[in-house]
């Protein structure tokens, strides 16, 4: 492998570690649960996280433009993993375990604001959006990994060595994280088309909805359902977002974008939808699988068009997907929490697919968004 192709690899370390300590804490909504309180609460104390993350990340992207982004991303990863110990002291739903999750926020937005940036830097122009799929699907990859050994940490030992572990990785990042490129690709100076990325940045809030809805309140929501253990459900949505850049890239290249695009979204959509009637676990892990496919395709592809559009500041491109994405993780929380209290669960993922569907209008608002 060239030299360039290392750092990529270190990018991928550093972020597989930061991630492995994120999705552990997919699982925070049971210890709330746990202390007794409401899918409002939840709702609440995810949305806490969501907001800082908005707050911090133009900051970021400015900050990202002056500095190396390697101790940027070394400055998140401690924000991560220490309130991720710190949890271990939360006993309410005071204002610690709101102050530890606005932390993570900012960690959040530092850490995970300049990953895509750094790997659009440091590998050559005709395989950046193949190895930003492959760092999409890393990440993801943790969402089977972390929750399932969060699970295994919570019924085996409880709450205090879930965190203790999740710390420990968070930990790792940032020790990997000092080992990332220092120095920005510098390329000569092109147009910067910011009119072109406002309809896949509205593309991917929605986005960041509908992925937030599911991920966040579906643990939860099986709880109600009797069904303790929901790691089945990460592991089969994973599966689906590696599968896209592991296997089926290749085959992808040879068809309709647009087509691509929709199928995607029916995929990702079908999920939530399926809440509306009775379902049975062996439909809900194949629909798991398609809204990891769908997902998978769809992320990286908003990501990548989004920081070609704005070459000469991706940086701070890259900052306003992570924006964009989190604004609808933000609703999510909010939004889908109120809605479940009001309604209860069903009605509430059945409106999340219904918000969905709005991605389909993407192609023929901004084709040039999608197809790159």
């Amino acid at each position: 492998m060239t030299g360039k192709f290392d750092k990529f690899f270190v990018i991928l370390a550093a972020n597989f570690f930061f991630f492995l300590n994120f999705s552990q804490l997919l699982l925070l909504p049971k210890f709330i649960v746990h202390l007794g309180f409401t899918p409002k609460d939840i709702g609440l104390v995810m949305a806490s996280f969501s907001f800082s993350v908005l707050a911090a990340l133009p900051l970021v992207g400015i900050i990202s433009e002056k500095m190396p982004r390697r101790w940027m991303f070394v400055f998140g990863s401690v924000l991560m993993f220490l309130p991720t110990y710190l949890y271990t002291l939360v006993e309410d739903m005071g204002p610690c375990i709101f102050g530890l999750r606005i932390l993570q926020g900012v960690g959040f937005a530092s850490a995970f604001g300049v990953s895509a940036t750094m790997v659009f830097e440091s590998v050559p122009q005709t395989h950046r959006k193949f190895l930003l799929g492959v760092l999409t699907a890393s990440n993801i990859s943790t969402h089977a990994i972390g929750p399932v050994f969060g699970e295994y940490m919570i019924h085996a030992f409880g709450f205090f060595w879930f965190f203790s572990s999740a710390a420990f990785l968070g930990g790792l990042s940032c020790l990997t994280g000092l080992f990332l490129p220092a120095d920005s690709g510098k390329e000569a100076p092109v147009e910067t088309r910011f009119t072109v990325a406002i309809p896949a940045l509205g593309a991917t809030a929605v986005l960041g909805a509908v992925f937030g809805s599911t991920i966040i309140f579906l643990p939860p929501f099986l709880m109600s359902e009797g069904i303790g253990n929901s790691s089945p459900f990460f592991v089969c949505f994973v599966t689906g977002s590696v599968v896209v850049w592991a296997v089926l890239f290749r085959f992808m290249n040879r068809l309709n974008e647009r087509m691509l695009w929709f199928v995607a979204v029916v995929l990702m959509v079908a999920l939530p939808a399926s809440f509306v009637g009775s379902f049975t676990m062996k439909l809900l892990w194949v629909l798991s699988l398609f809204f990891g496919i769908g997902y998978g395709y769809l992320y990286p592809s908003l990501n990548a068009s989004i920081m070609d559009a704005v070459p000469t500041m991706r940086g701070v491109g890259n900052s306003l997907f992570v924006w964009a994405f989190n604004l609808g993780m933000l609703l999510a929380s909010l939004g889908f929490g109120y809605l479940s209290d009001l309604f209860g669960y069903t009605p509430a993922f059945v409106m999340t697919a219904v918000v969905g569907l709005f991605l389909m209008v993407v192609p023929f608002t901004a084709p040039s968004s999608v197809n790159q």
